[in-house]
C-alpha cells in the first residue's frame, strides 16, 4: 500500500515529539510539521502542466526556511549538496524507468537507501543529513518531474512514491545514529584496563 511507510513515519515522529521530547520551541514546530505533513499528504494542487501534492509544498517550503536560517557558510554548504544529491534522485529513477534490469531488490528501498548513503557523504551532523535529504529530494523529484513530463503529463510532484522513499532514507539516517549512539556510550561505559609496568 503507497504511502504507509510515509504515514508510519512521521506518526512516530509526531509521537517522538508530542510524548517524548522536552516541552521547548523546537518540539512544538516537529510536531506540527509533522501534522501538516500528514494532514496535507493525501491533497493535490494543479500547476497546469504538473499535479503537486500539498505535503510537497510543506516539505520543501520548511526546509528551505531551516536552511536558510544557517550560518553565512552553512545555507551555501547545504545548497550545493542539496544539488548533488537531487541529480543523484534522478538519475536513479530515470534508470529505474529506462533500465530496471539493474533495480533488482524493492526500487523504494533501494532509492531510499541511495539517498541515505549521498546525504551521509555530504554532512556530518544528523540533523544536516536530514535537511539534505529533504531539499535534495524535493529537487530530485522536480528534475525527475520534467524530464519525462512528454511521456507521464498525470505525474503526480511529491506523490506517496516519493513520500516513501523519503521516509524510509531518514529512518535509516536515524536507525544509523542510533546504533552510532549507543555504541559510543557503550565504549565510554566499559572499564579500562590497566596494564602493569614492568
Amino acid at each position: 500500500m503507497e504511502g504507509a511507510y510515509f504515514y508510519f513515519f512521521f506518526w512516530a515522529l509526531w509521537i517522538a515529539a508530542t510524548f517524548l521530547m522536552k516541552k521547548t520551541v523546537e518540539r512544538t514546530k516537529l510536531a506540527a510539521f509533522s501534522l501538516f505533513m500528514i494532514s496535507s499528504a493525501s491533497m493535490t494542487v494543479k500547476i497546469s502542466p504538473i499535479h503537486m501534492a500539498a505535503s510537497f509544498f510543506v516539505l520543501f517550503f520548511s526546509s528551505c526556511y531551516v536552511a536558510v536560517t544557517q550560518r553565512p557558510c552553512g545555507w551555501l554548504r547545504m545548497a550545493l549538496s542539496a544539488s548533488g544529491l537531487a541529480f543523484a534522485y534522478a538519475a536513479f529513477r530515470l534508470l529505474a524507468l529506462f533500465d530496471p534490469v539493474w533495480i533488482w531488490l524493492d526500487g523504494q528501498w533501494m532509492l531510499g537507501w541511495w539517498m541515505a548513503l549521498i546525504s551521509s557523504l555530504f554532512h556530518r551532523r544528523i540533523s544536516a543529513r536530514l535537511l539534505c535529504l529533504a531539499l535534495g529530494g524535493c529537487q530530485g523529484e522536480v528534475v525527475y518531474a520534467m524530464s519525462i513530463l512528454r511521456m507521464a503529463p498525470g505525474y503526480v510532484l511529491g506523490s506517496f512514491s516519493f513520500l516513501d522513499a523519503l521516509a524510509i532514507s531518514a529512518s535509516s539516517l536515524l536507525v544509523w545514529e542510533s546504533i552510532r549512539f549507543f555504541s559510543l556510550q557503550l565504549e565510554e561505559k566499559r572499564p579500562v584496563r590497566r596494564t602493569r609496568q614492568p
